[in-house]
């Protein structure tokens, strides 16, 4: 029997990147423990990565290749499946054209540089441009801005949070959900640790949320309206003089242009739009400016919004106007281990200009918007898709408007890596098991750029890959070869299979692996070796992020300058001083009396034991039986809605029907859905059992609801019809739900749950 190892590693959930000890025995995963010794987490590690242990043992996992007959799903071997789904990709190449076959890529992909890497060597070396990817659901408007501001989709200034006065976070809940394009682990501690030394937290969000319970001043706003919130403090800043615009100048074109962007929107103009009073949004621009070292942070909730794309602009263009970009305690633009602002601006990384076929929309970051992504198999013509390889995703369920569903049928070919047979594989022709984050080496250069604190770990494969399941690099490879394309300069996942079909006709076990070239480019670039992190299994510091390192330095527009006033961005005040008018009379109607049918404001929610939509098959994690939504008690008086009713949801011809919690936490005109629920169709026992609805269903999808400049899909602050569909029939449950499980549409028998398995707590282990 073998003994018990203690191994490092880390978690890949999300972007805390909480490092873990896992305990093994031979091959076989024991236990997962937050890694009280890793110098950045310190033994915080939230329950979903402590929990992992229940998706990597699920017996529902992707174990073998399967093939789609008449008879259902059938297990097939490696070389069937690359041989078959080899020879349609081929055939429809040839009578099609590269452009008709397509990738999406989920988030887990970008926790995994590997399959990152291949996935877009793939198809440069297909040749196709139809490349789609989840950030066009949630973080487009940053990736574009950055763009047109810096010359890179993956430049952001970071906030400093080791050393910040002054934090200003609008839609972001970091207690759950941690942050985002900021690494930062146990981000709720960080941001008491500003409080502690004498700094201040500002939330500004429809609902008070988890993190404002515990730390720093709530502001309420209306969704979809944080941009005017920025335009009007701006307005402030520069009508006060509190601005430095010879500094601008000096770093940037178009100071004067961001001048009059920002004139006509006065706190006074902007307060029956927002909700917030004139004189508190003029009191927190002058904090603000007035603070020794801020920083104006925003995440989802804004992105998905109407106008996510100005109030990122405004956001960087308020932490430059005050000086607070390449500042210690402000903003600093991390390198990473090497440079990869340097390397990214020299490759051409993230630089497509490739557009949909339908709408003409710019790919962002080297894919195209998701939210195109059904009308791309459905429109009639020649360049239509025909084949989709998804990656890591559930599109199906994560796309709003629920058109895509029905248009994956249309595809001659659909192939699925996954470890999941999730909603969009039920639709799939061919399934290919991936590993997990546990059997895979890997280094989180996908985060490097949005460390707070500049860190390198890497982390050897805790385990062997179980059964039959492969490494996405592994797969693209063998299916490019498949497709006989023949291998192209430069690119790693054409050539990397040639060089190793050669390598087994040599003596000894040869095989160059990516982890080969990510050594050789750490030695040639790095600050680091690979055979240092080897050594240091808990990571290595890297040289901190200096001020002054950036603005001058590594901006890669043209001139090198910052673009202060995008052309793009300028043009689309013009679309939002147009719903100006919507919002005043969306606000008017809060007190209108009694009604049947109320219309609200949906914004979503996520919650502290699920990620996105692959986490609610852990049977490990106590799970509530559906998904609640939360609306204010004044809201629901009118409509005559009563705390644990059941309320439909209407928008756009389709109906969900959830259980209500009345919670003071949420603001007037507001309904809050948490995501990620309704998997009745899926092959996930615990999850499809589960009741809940998808919140994306009443969310209006396709080409007519992307933003314009960046193509995010808007997934919130649009207005949907609440009724009350039937009174409570049953107690809370202990789960913490109010809803009756009997009642909700979608539940089903008990699914199969580990109650016995142990539940540790979140944070510091005991």
């Amino acid at each position: 029997m073998a003994q018990p190892e203690i191994k490092q590693t880390f978690c890949r959930i999300c972007e805390a990147l909480c490092g873990l000890e896992a305990t093994v025995e031979g091959d076989t995963l024991v236990s997962l423990r937050p890694d009280r010794e890793h110098p950045l987490s310190k033994g915080f590690a939230c329950v979903k990565g402590v929990q992992y242990a229940g998706i990597h043992e699920d017996p529902d996992r992707l174990n073998h290749p399967m093939k789609r007959t008449p008879r259902g799903f059938e297990r097939i071997s490696w070389e069937t499946a690359l041989s078959e789904i080899g020879e349609r990709l081929r055939e429809q190449l040839r009578r099609h054209g590269p452009r008709s076959m397509g990738m999406y890529l989920g988030n887990p992909t970008f926790f995994n540089y590997k399959a990152l890497l291949f996935a877009q060597d793939f198809m440069r070396a297909v040749g196709s441009p139809n490349l789609f990817a989840s950030h066009s659901i949630d973080c487009n408007n940053k990736l574009k801005v950055a763009e047109l501001m810096y010359g890179l989709a993956m430049a952001h200034p970071v906030p400093d949070l080791v050393h910040t006065r002054f934090f200003l976070c609008l839609g972001s809940n970091p207690t759950v959900s941690q942050m985002s394009f900021v690494h930062a682990p146990n981000a709720l501690g960080q941001l008491k640790e500003i409080v502690k030394r004498g700094g201040r937290v500002i939330l500004v969000d429809p609902r008070r949320t988890e993190t404002a319970d515990q730390v720093g001043e709530h502001l309420f706003i209306r969704p979809g309206t944080d941009a005017y919130l920025l335009l009007a403090m701006g307005q402030v800043l520069f009508a006060e003089g509190r601005c430095d615009v010879e500094r601008l100048k000096a770093i940037g074109n178009g100071a004067e242009e961001l001048r009059a962007a920002v004139r006509a929107w006065t706190p006074e103009r902007v307060e029956p739009i927002t909700g917030i009073p004139a004189g508190e949004l003029r009191a927190l621009a002058r904090d603000y400016a007035e603070a020794n070292g801020a920083a104006i942070h925003i995440s989802t909730g804004v992105n998905m919004g109407p106008f996510g794309s100005i109030a990122y602009w405004m956001a960087q263009a308020l932490n430059l106007a005050t000086g607070n970009v390449d500042r210690r305690g402000g903003l600093l633009m991390p390198k990473g281990p090497f440079d990869l602002l340097s390397l990214g601006s020299r490759s051409g990384f993230g630089k497509s200009r490739a557009r949909t076929r339908v709408g003409g929309h710019e790919a962002v970051y080297d894919a195209l918007p998701s939210g195109a992504l059904a009308e791309e198999i459905t429109q009639p013509g020649e360049d239509r898709l025909r084949s989709l390889i998804v990656c890591a995703g559930n599109p199906a369920h994560s796309i709003p408007g629920g058109r895509l569903r029905e248009a994956l049928k249309q595809l001659d070919t659909l192939v699925c890596i996954d470890i999941y047979r999730n909603a969009t594989a039920e639709h799939a022709h061919y399934l290919l098991p991936a590993t997990d984050m546990l059997e895979r080496s890997d280094i989180p250069l996908g985060m490097i750029l949005s460390q707070v604190t500049p860190y390198a770990q890497f982390s050897e494969r805790v385990v062997a890959p179980k059964h039959e399941r492969r490494e996405e690099w592994e797969i693209f490879s063998e299916l490019l070869l498949a497709c006989g394309i023949r291998p192209k300069q430069g690119n790693l996942c054409s050539a990397l299979p040639q060089v190793n079909r050669f390598l087994k006709y040599l003596p000894g076990k040869l095989r160059v692996e990516p982890d080969h070239l990510l050594e050789l480019a750490l030695r040639v670039l790095g600050d680091v070796s690979l055979s240092r992190l080897r050594a240091q299994p808990r990571g290595a510091f890297l040289p901190p992020t200096q001020p002054g390192s950036f603005l001058g330095k590594r901006v890669f527009t043209p001139d090198g300058r910052v673009d202060l006033a995008p052309r793009a961005l300028v043009q689309d005040l013009t679309r939002l001083a147009g719903e100006e008018a919507r919002f005043r009379r969306h606000a008017a109607q809060g007190d209108s009396g009694p009604r049947d049918v109320l219309e609200l404001f949906l914004v979503g929610r996520r919650e502290r034991r699920s990620h996105n939509s692959w986490m609610l098959n852990n049977s490990r994690l106590r799970q509530p039986p559906t998904n609640v939504c939360l609306l204010s008690p004044e809201d629901a008086a009118q409509a005559g809605i009563r705390d644990r009713d059941l309320v439909a949801i209407r928008s756009e011809g389709r109906e969900i029907v959830l259980p209500v919690e009345l919670s003071d936490a949420v603001g007037r005109g507001v309904i809050v859905v948490p995501h990620g629920w309704g998997h009745a169709q899926s092959g996930m026992s615990v999850a499809s059992h589960l009741g809940g609805a998808n919140v994306n269903d009443v969310i209006p999808g396709g080409t007519a609801n992307l933003e314009p400049v960046s193509g995010q899909a808007i997934m919130t602050g649009h207005v949907v019809q609440v009724r009350r569909a039937r009174p409570a029939t049953a107690p809370a449950n202990d789960s913490g739900s109010r809803g009756p499980p009997a009642a909700l549409p979608g539940a089903g028998p008990s699914p199969r749950v580990n109650r016995s398995a142990p539940v540790e707590p979140e944070g510091h282990p005991r």
